[in-house]
């Protein structure tokens, strides 16, 4: 790991972004953008895939969520699901229903939950904590 020098104030002459931002912004290190928020509307949701790994976003009431879209119980889709009692969706083959927020598993076939990961919009965009 590199660490400025205390008397070190500029990353270069031609960008004078000071070196201190530039580590302040850990935040977004592993962290991709995946989708404008335009492209989902307040109840809707939309599949991204991130190094292999299919994810589906979510819009309940402009908070954007992020699940892998995989229901735990045999792999269905959950991004085709439908969005029940505001922060749920159902999985469209067998019924099992998972909390959009935490991934929890709420309702039988499916006990296990599926992952979530961390989301934060910048400036129009959507970013998600990279999946692994």
């Amino acid at each position: 790991m590199f660490f400025a020098p205390p008397s070190a104030t500029y990353s270069s002459e031609d960008d004078k972004q000071p070196i201190q931002e530039l580590f302040n912004d850990r935040t977004m290190s592993n962290y991709v953008k995946v989708a404008a928020l335009a492209d989902i509307p307040a109840g809707g949701s939309k599949l991204v895939e991130v190094n292999r790994i299919r994810v589906a976003l979510f819009n309940l009431d402009g908070a954007i969520h992020a699940i892998e879209d995989v229901c735990t119980h045999d792999g269905g889709p959950l991004v085709e699901g439908t969005i029940v009692d505001g922060c749920q969706v159902q999985c469209p083959r067998h019924g099992a229903r998972f909390d959009i927020r935490t991934g929890a598993a709420l309702s039988f076939p499916a006990f296990e939950p599926t992952n979530t990961y961390a989301v934060q919009v910048r400036d129009g965009d959507i970013w998600i904590e990279e999946p692994r």
